[in-house]
């Protein structure tokens, strides 16, 4: 797991680079984002999905989101419904498209990335957020362990870790949520399912995180009858940790639309409905913002 989290910081921070670390454009300059909506955008042979909203700011925040194995970007934005909480939010959504399915750790998505990074319009490179589903989720806790950042904040679903690694970069506001039924991704630690790695037990992860940010107060609250909220708090840099136990949960990301989740639940699980993961990520994120380069 070390090697892989290793290649995705390498190529995810190329792939950034070339917009999220150039200065911020001026609120007053001009910036034509394109319609409102969701659209394909191409990138040599490849493309990925971007949503404007409405009512559009400038510059603009973005939330990058990346899909599961065996998903597609389409797939993530109906999962996460990121694109609708976009609309209250105002920020850009930024969905990668994996080849066949699968993020490659071994660097060959680096062009791609890098290209993608470059072709999101009118973004504020001060608050730009990762997000992701199981391997989605494994990019984004890669990017967190970056040493040096490029996104403000980070929130995950179905995949957790913390390397040694890790210790070189600086705190990382995280939001993460995990079902205690996860037969994908097991809550207790070991192997996902066909993959030959292991991981951490979902809590070990989440309190080396809490202590990685030097956080000093850690508080429970039981939200509705099947989440477990601990909040790690007064944290360096106010970096927060937020982790939701989903108690029965699968594989699945919160709050999903019913008729998605009816669909998938015989396959990866139970969906729970108590809470919106993308909402509590968005109002977890626009807490944060990076200083400029």
């Amino acid at each position: 797991m070390k090697r892989v989290l290793l290649l995705v910081v390498a190529f995810l921070l190329a792939g950034c680079a070339s917009s999220a670390g150039s200065p911020a454009p001026s609120p007053s300059a001009p910036c034509d984002p394109g319609p409102a909506g969701t659209r394909q955008v191409q990138v040599g042979k490849r493309s990925f999905l971007l949503h404007v909203p409405t009512d559009f700011q400038n510059p603009s925040p973005a939330v990058f989101t990346f899909h599961g194995r065996g998903s597609n970007a389409q797939q993530q934005l109906l999962l996460t419904g990121f694109d609708q909480v976009a609309e209250e939010g105002r920020f850009l959504v930024v969905a990668p498209e994996a080849r066949n399915g699968r993020w490659d750790f071994t660097g060959g998505d680096d062009d791609y990335l890098r290209a993608v990074g470059a072709a999101v319009p009118c973004m504020d490179p001060t608050r730009v957020y990762a997000s992701g589903m199981s391997m989605g989720s494994a990019m984004t806790f890669a990017l967190a362990c970056a040493p040096d950042r490029k996104f403000a904040a980070f929130g995950g679903v179905a995949l957790t870790v913390f390397e040694p690694q890790c210790e070189q970069a600086p705190p990382a506001p995280i939001i993460y949520f995990h079902g205690t039924a996860d037969e994908v991704v097991p809550f207790r630690g070991g192997q996902p399912e066909g993959e030959d790695i292991d991981l951490p037990a979902v809590p070990v992860a989440m309190r080396e995180w809490a202590q990685h940010n030097g956080c000093t107060s850690d508080t429970v609250e039981r939200l509705g009858k099947d989440i477990r909220l601990q909040e790690w708090s007064d944290c360096t840099a106010d970096a927060d940790v937020d982790y939701y136990r989903v108690r029965g949960g699968g594989h699945t990301w919160p709050g999903t639309a019913p008729f998605i989740a009816d669909a998938i639940e015989q396959s990866l699980g139970k969906t729970s409905q108590t809470v919106n993961a993308s909402s509590l990520m968005w109002e977890f994120f626009e807490q944060y913002t990076l200083s400029p380069a």
